[in-house]
């Protein structure tokens, strides 16, 4: 009885180490983490094309990951974008879970855990942007060794395929949960100092920041040469007489005049008297999307209601593009009057007439203008009657222009030579 205890004994040890010693031939645990840490090396680089080759299908995955990591085509990126994703990449680094490791040869599966460590880059935005810092200050804020981190703990699954352990990541999830900054990075836009790049302010067509008679004001920001080419992106307000009248919209501009109107094309609750802005002071602060004042500036709107254009309100009279009053092979001639600054204020009502040599040839409907110019037009276009050469300019003669306001009383005459 004692033998056969002995030999029953045999055999059990004998199973056991049988077991085991299966269970240990189809373990491939080094082969599994060394596959896992090249993939993870590839993560960490941004090495699209080793990340594919230890992809299981790969190939499918191409497409994608090249525009996740370079850019969307025809997508338009914000200024920086690619030195911003650079410097988030650069902080990537990882630790495998070495005790987490599980394979089987025989079911051609493993997994191990691995975490993911990198910039926390959204903290970092907050931060830089709160202190109203740029572009460059964030990138240097992301490659600080003491910034904050974040921590990306995932478990990895492999496949064992033709004797190769290569990686399965079903539509990407793990991969896109790493390399998230690539979409948040889309939204990290910076506010350029938009102060830096103002010369002057200037109410538009002001006479010393004073206005009369008119239906709309304009502050403009005079920009530097440079700030010609920056894009200005900023908001405003409008106070009369102390009192907030006005919030605009987001306005986007460009060029030497960036621009804040106001009037009852922008505002129909715009203080009116007839059909003019009512006297007063009316105060414009203009801010960046900081909110940081780009400018402050305060002017004077006088109305005195509908003034009738006489010929005190001519500054000088110019026949356009002419050489000193004579035209040469034109088809429309044009006299101009240049106002004074309380004309150029004002909605000029007028009508006017053409001679030629002498002889009246063309009688105007009634013209409303207003501005720099006060336009009096001749030619085919205007008269359908008006005398021209085969070549279609205008018979050679003196023109003489004369220019009435609505009770008939003349504001202007001047001859020009038509040859």
């Amino acid at each position: 009885m004692k033998s056969k205890r002995i030999v029953a004994s045999l055999l059990t040890g004998v199973m056991a180490m049988s077991v085991c010693s299966c269970a240990m031939f189809d373990k491939d645990d080094e082969a599994v983490l060394a596959a896992a840490d090249a993939y993870a090396t590839a993560i960490k680089k941004v090495k699209v094309s080793k990340i594919i080759d230890l992809l299981i299908d790969g190939d499918d995955h191409e497409e994608y990951l090249e525009s996740l990591t370079n850019g969307y085509v025809d997508q338009q990126l914000p200024e920086g974008y690619d030195d911003i994703c650079n410097a988030i990449a650069g902080t990537i680094s990882y630790e495998i879970d070495e005790e987490t490791v599980e394979s089987s040869k025989k079911n051609a599966e493993a997994s191990v855990d691995i975490t993911y460590t990198l910039v926390d880059y959204n903290a970092v935005y907050d931060e830089v942007t709160t202190d109203g810092g740029d572009l460059e200050a964030f990138i240097d804020a992301l490659e600080d060794s003491h910034a904050d981190t974040i921590e990306i703990t995932q478990t990895m699954e492999l496949v064992l395929e033709d004797g190769e352990w290569l990686v399965e990541d079903n539509r990407n999830k793990n991969i896109n949960e790493v390399y998230a900054f690539y979409d948040d990075a889309l939204d990290f836009i910076f506010v350029p100092p938009l102060i830096d790049y103002i010369n002057y302010t200037e109410w538009y067509y002001s006479d010393n920041s004073v206005y009369t008679n008119v239906e709309r004001i304009e502050l403009d920001l005079i920009t530097t040469s440079e700030g010609e080419y920056a894009e200005f992106e900023f908001t405003y307000e409008y106070y009369y007489n102390g009192e907030l009248i006005y919030t605009s919209d987001t306005w986007y501009d460009q060029g030497h005049w960036i621009e804040a109107y106001y009037g009852p094309s922008y505002d129909p609750n715009a203080p009116m008297d007839g059909s003019y802005l009512a006297a007063g002071e009316y105060r414009c602060v203009m801010f960046d999307l900081d909110g940081n004042v780009l400018a402050d500036s305060t002017c004077t709107v006088e109305n005195y209601g509908q003034i009738t254009p006489t010929s005190d309100l001519v500054d000088e009279l110019v026949w356009y593009y002419s050489d000193d009053g004579v035209y040469t092979d034109f088809a429309q001639i044009e006299l101009d009057i240049i106002p004074t600054d309380l004309g150029q204020s004002i909605e000029w009502e007028f009508w006017y007439e053409y001679y030629i040599d002498g002889e009246l040839v063309f009688t105007s409907d009634e013209c409303w203008d207003s501005g720099y110019y006060i336009e009096s037009y001749y030619g085919p276009y205007h008269d359908p009657d008006a005398q021209v050469r085969r070549d279609g300019c205008l018979i050679p003669g003196e023109y003489t222009c004369v220019v009435y306001n609505m009770d008939d009383e003349e504001i202007a005459r001047s001859t020009c030579t038509v040859e």
